[in-house]
């Protein structure tokens, strides 16, 4: 068992570009709409604007804004993205915020035979336990597995905030589409400060499948968020 470490953080110009993409698609800049100067926008960030034109430009090129020279930046019509948070549902409930993680103990395990079938039997799987936070506010406890096939020797200081982004570059696996099933449910015994759920507590409860292009079973969460603080947001347009 490895335990406790904070997840190796995004650039912050990444940071930012995440931020403001799920800003874009919370509605809070519109199709079409410019976006404050950037003088505005740095002061609103609190980042220097040599680190937001590095953000804009990172979102320029994924499609998501257009850049006007002389008349401002606007938000671009665009059919999905390539946003690293793009799957990621959880929102303040005032707002997105930006995810970070840290993690709480990483380990090899056999899959329970009740679960989805990520390995074959008597394979391993590493599990994941995190805290999630939104903006560094705590919002809600993780627990992830996934096939120890492609990596039997893996240390905790190789996982950071996302775990798609950790998924591609290290195991060469993009995750194509994912089925969540919403509920509530019992915060786990591992449940733990600052995340304001004790044990037992009646939370908000995600179960998660995703799966590779190929249509390959990837990865297999759960997740318990404090309502009081977050809720699940999933977007749709025509």
């Amino acid at each position: 068992m490895k335990t406790a470490i904070s997840a190796k953080s995004l650039p912050v110009y990444l940071q930012i570009a995440e931020l403001l993409a799920r800003q874009i698609k919370a509605g809070y800049w519109h199709s079409g709409e410019r976006l404050p100067t950037e003088a505005e926008l740095a002061q609103r960030l609190s980042i220097a604007v040599g680190t937001l034109r590095k953000s804009l430009a990172l979102l320029e090129e994924q499609g998501v804004l257009e850049r006007i020279q002389g008349s401002g930046t606007y938000v671009r019509q665009t059919k999905g993205s390539a946003q690293i948070y793009e799957l990621f549902r959880l929102e303040l409930n005032d707002g997105p915020g930006l995810p970070t993680a840290q993690i709480l103990d990483l380990s090899l395990q056999g899959l329970p035979p009740q679960w989805p079938a990520l390995v074959a039997p008597g394979g391993d799987c590493w599990r994941v336990r995190r805290l999630r936070f939104l903006s560094g506010q705590p919002v809600a406890l993780e627990e992830i597995w996934f096939p120890a096939t492609a990596c039997h020797d893996l240390q905790l200081q190789e996982l950071g905030d996302s775990m798609y982004l950790f998924y591609q570059q290290r195991l060469g696996i993009w995750i194509a589409r994912v089925e969540d099933q919403i509920s509530a449910a019992p915060a786990p015994v591992w449940a733990t400060l600052p995340v304001r759920l004790t044990p037992g507590d009646c939370s908000g409860y995600i179960q998660r499948v995703s799966w590779t292009p190929n249509n390959e079973l990837a990865e297999f969460s759960k997740t318990w968020f404090d309502p009081a603080v977050c809720r699940y947001s999933s977007r749709m347009s025509q």
